[in-house]
């Protein structure tokens, strides 16, 4: 299966977002703070012309290291039918390659729902504190990165 990994816009993720990050919520829950900000890029993983993932990278320190400069991973989501095909790997490589460019950013952070631990932790990243509910979406826990 070949996936093309291109940068979209913040509306192209909610059609993935909404469904499978923000069920049983209203439509607008799926719209984040920092959607706009013009450091903010957002990336579509596409098979066939048809959009499959989705992760959005935003400008936000991280609450336990707040004299850093960060970047946020949001908003990761797979179709169910395409899950389990690395697609979010993908997606997470790419992103980092492109903010390891940025010199000026010193750790990459995200809240993980604690079912998708093991995907970070193949893909570099380290556990950052105990897990915590976010409510209404469920349990989550920190990971982090450094550059």
């Amino acid at each position: 299966m070949e996936v093309q990994i291109k940068e979209i816009l913040a509306e192209q993720t909610y059609a993935l977002r909404h469904p499978l990050l923000r069920q049983g919520q209203p439509y607008e829950s799926c719209r984040l703070d920092q959607d706009n900000h013009p450091q903010t890029l957002h990336l579509g993983a596409y098979v066939s012309h048809r959009i499959v993932g989705i992760l959005s990278a935003m400008p936000n320190r991280c609450p336990e290291f707040i004299n850093q400069n960060a970047i946020q991973l949001r908003g990761i989501a797979v179709d169910p039918e395409f899950q389990r095909n690395k697609i979010a790997s993908q997606l997470i490589q790419s992103i980092l390659l492109r903010i390891q460019a940025n010199k000026n950013v010193h750790c990459v952070w995200l809240n993980s729902r604690v079912k998708a631990n093991a995907l970070y932790l193949s893909n570099g990243f380290e556990v950052l504190g105990t897990p915590f509910e976010i409510i209404p979406i469920g349990m989550h826990q920190r990971f982090i990165q450094w550059m």
